[in-house]
């Protein structure tokens, strides 16, 4: 029997004076069919003491403008109930009236942009004199103040009561006598919540803050300072007591982890206490963060290819050698570039620049000096990883740093030779006089394969054969969970080519998946749709293992590269599915070209004449 359950949400309103409005009705209307049900309760996450607020923390001392405007306009869309604030608002530290109320202005004009309100809490760069004290009173009033909410006190206080400064905040005994009332007004409160400038705990003669921490130890509180730039968590007095980092003030920025970074604090409040998210405010975007004209600019970025990187191409042993990567600019206005280069332990790399323009329509070749650090086979060197980010000057250019990157590293160069036997696809590879090109598996001693190239007037050709002990076919399996030869087959331009990292599952390649017949089921085979006109394969299982023959049209792939045919880049993939766990594990003779492994012209084949 279907029913409809409703369930009732109550929202209140927040006011000074802690009265709600009436409460309104919402409705959760759903369908309930009888047995198993799309979700996992129907039991909201929306009590009605529960409620979120955020934190901004130290905008000053040594600022960097604009990051606390930013949090403005990140506060506006995460939607908090209100915003709390735990001091050094302005830069302050001075007697100049005038510049003070330019101080002032400026940091009022930010929050005033704020949708809902914001709570304002002194610290050190905000009172240090009486000068600034009387005009914070007469701007805002008092410097130490209460509200409840939803059953929750919070507590403002003024770490600043004596003006001495950093490193010498108090409490004063007038200012204590206040905590002490408030406390004792609000005692059947659920949790109370400190907020103030400096971590009175870790300082010397703070007058009554020893006093407050006494009258806090037996309730459920937590208290949020400033002042560090540094945020920590501690654990004492029976509660949890947290420095902040910076919303934009001073700071080295070397991680969240060292706790230097620029952040908002989400604080949820529940029953079992306040629960909170450290918000990086460079990871909170809004809706704009991608948008359809951003979008179409960034296409055709990446369609003109900006960057191309020459491949490092060794025919015998790697020596020290300059890498040729071409910056151009098909734009009307300049590109930016800053260049980055990753330390590796087998190759060591010199970057000429790091940072550059690139002129409207220019183009600028920067040479990189790569050399090994060790003595290896060509194929088993790291290489150095590149990491290029490009920005754009101009009027209605997307604001947006777009990254590139690449695996500079020495890769065999192959020669590809024309046959002197005839070929026929038919799975049997006895023709083959040799498989020079093995692909080793390392932790699996009972499967291996080789493979060889070669061509003819009309195709290219390629045989494999997989040595294997168990073969695992099922028609009634998709190709790609199966025991399956993948070959991938790109035909572009050198460079084109060299850099291409197989976007679209290799949908610009002659990319074929094949599992291998055998005597009672047929051979199948993933994006088969995609195979190009003139391309035939046979693939079949045989004793110990599978092979598998194919040829791509020699006219196909000179319409690819131009008109004219040179080079080939050629990659290889067995899978081998286990029986007993149904684990597929993946060994290729190159690395995968879509994945970070990648290296810039791997697996290239030249032909020995142009055709």
């Amino acid at each position: 029997m279907k029913q409809l359950l409703p369930c009732l949400l109550l929202l209140f309103a927040f006011s000074v004076s802690a009265q709600s409005d009436p409460p309104m009705n919402a409705k959760l209307e759903i369908e309930i069919p009888d047995g198993p049900k799309p979700w996992t309760s129907l039991d909201l996450n929306n009590k009605a003491d529960k409620f979120q607020f955020a934190i901004v923390t130290d905008r000053t001392g040594s600022p960097r403008a604009g990051i606390f405007m930013e949090g403005v306009k990140r506060l506006n869309m995460l939607q908090p109930e209100f915003v709390m604030s735990v001091g050094d608002l302005i830069q302050g530290y001075t007697e100049d009236m005038d510049q003070l109320k330019r101080e002032w202005k400026e940091f009022n004009s930010f929050v005033a942009q704020l949708t809902m309100p914001f709570f304002y809490v002194p610290g050190n760069h905000d009172i240090t004199n009486q000068v600034m004290e009387d005009l914070w009173k007469k701007q805002f009033g008092k410097t130490h103040y209460h509200f409840k909410y939803k059953d929750v006190l919070f507590m403002c206080l003024n770490s600043e009561d004596q003006k001495r400064g950093a490193g010498r905040g108090t409490i004063s005994d007038d200012q204590y006598k206040y905590i002490e009332k408030t406390l004792a007004d609000n005692e059947d409160v659920r949790w109370t919540l400190i907020f103030m400038h400096q971590p009175l705990w870790k300082q010397e003669d703070t007058k009554r803050w020893a006093d407050v921490e006494k009258l806090l130890q037996d309730r459920k509180h937590t208290v949020f300072v400033g002042h560090e730039h540094r945020y920590a968590r501690y654990e004492r007095n029976n509660g949890k007591y947290f420095i902040l980092a910076t919303t934009g003030g001073g700071s080295s920025l070397r991680g969240a982890k060292l706790g230097e970074f620029d952040h908002l604090v989400w604080v949820t409040m529940t029953e079992e206490g306040p629960v909170l998210a450290n918000l990086e405010l460079s990871g909170i975007y809004g809706e704009d963060v991608s948008t359809e004209q951003s979008r179409e600019f960034l296409n055709t970025v990446w369609d003109s290819n900006p960057i191309k990187v020459e491949p490092l191409f060794v025919e015998d042993t790697f020596a020290k050698s300059k890498v040729k990567v071409r910056f151009t600019n098909d734009k009307d206005f300049p590109m930016n570039v800053r260049m980055q280069d990753r330390f590796s332990w087998d190759t060591k790399s010199d970057l000429p620049e790091a940072d550059f323009t690139v002129q409207p329509n220019d183009v600028k070749i920067v040479e990189v000096e790569v050399a090994p650090r060790k003595d290896k086979a060509v194929n088993d060197y790291e290489g150095v990883d590149l990491k290029m980010n490009v920005e754009f000057e101009g009027e209605n250019v997307p604001d947006v740093n777009i990254p590139f990157e690449a695996k500079v590293a020495p890769v065999q160069k192959y020669s590809l030779k024309k046959l002197t036997h005839k070929v026929t696809i038919d799975g049997d590879v006895s023709e083959w006089k040799s498989f020079p090109y093995k692909i080793e598996s390392d932790d699996n001693e009972d499967l291996s394969a080789a493979f060889n190239l070669g061509y003819d007037e009309k195709n290219l050709y390629v045989a494999i054969k997989v040595t294997d002990d168990d073969v695992q076919v099922d028609t009634s399996i998709v190709t790609w969970q199966l025991d399956y030869i993948g070959f991938v087959a790109n035909a572009f331009p050198l460079m084109e080519s060299a850099m291409n990292r197989g976007s679209g599952w290799f949908e610009e390649s002659v990319f074929e998946t094949i599992s291998p017949a055998t005597e009672t089921m047929p051979a199948t085979v993933f994006y088969g749709e995609r195979k190009p006109t003139g391309t035939v394969w046979e693939s079949k299982a045989v004793d110990g293992g599978y092979v598998l023959e194919a040829a791509i049209s020699l006219d196909y792939l000179k319409e690819v590269q131009g008109g004219s045919l040179e080079t080939v880049r050629i990659n290889v993939l067995v899978q081998d599915r286990d029986e007993e766990d149904k684990r597929r594990k993946y060994h290729y003779w190159q690395p995968n070209w879509r994945s970070g492994d990648n290296k810039i012209g791997s697996g290239m084949f030249f032909f020995d004449k142009k055709i």
